[in-house]
């Protein structure tokens, strides 16, 4: 949003059109689609397993990290993105009335995921995962992760363990 409002509308599209077109492939070639486009955040949605996911998110960090790198002048700041992922069941269907209609995924999965995409901002961490992803994955030792935090989040009644990915985060830092 900062961002954004340092451009005047064109600029906006194109910036934001060159951003989503450098995402897109992250999650396409992890068995991911694409849901819906949210200004500049991305809904996705992986049928596959959790590790589908959690891939898809790393590759977009690091493709992140290689944008920035092209960004390197005092009017382009480098980017940063948060993530959230969680898992479970949802339904993909249809809302809206007559004169308009579109296609969304609803279920408490999809609030959750939406929730701790949100408190990556809190954490200052750029892709956390719920318990029920972690337990999910087949390999998790495969991955850079550690335990946050045990949150409430709103709509929840008990708190529920996040994670942080830490898989993109350069050599010196993840160590």
């Amino acid at each position: 949003t900062k961002l954004s409002e340092s451009m005047n509308p064109e600029d906006n599209f194109k910036f934001i059109n060159g951003y989503l077109s450098r995402m897109e492939p992250a999650i396409l070639e992890n068995n991911g689609f694409i849901d819906k486009y949210i200004g500049d955040a991305i809904m996705a949605l992986f049928h596959g397993n959790a590790d589908d996911a959690v891939k898809g998110g790393i590759s977009m960090l690091k493709r992140l990290n290689r944008y920035n790198k092209t960004r390197q002048r005092p009017e382009r700041p480098a980017l940063k993105i948060g993530i959230g992922i969680n898992t479970g069941m949802l339904m993909l269907g249809t809302v809206g009335g007559q004169k308009r209609m579109d296609s969304t995924a609803i279920s408490d999965a999809v609030n959750l995921a939406s929730r701790v995409e949100g408190l990556t901002k809190i954490y200052g961490v750029s892709l956390l995962i719920t318990d029920r992803t972690f337990s999910r994955l087949q390999s998790p030792q495969d991955y850079y992760i550690r335990l946050v935090d045990r949150v409430a989040v709103k709509g929840k009644r008990d708190r529920i363990p996040v994670f942080e990915v830490f898989d993109a985060d350069p050599p010196g830092i993840r160590e």
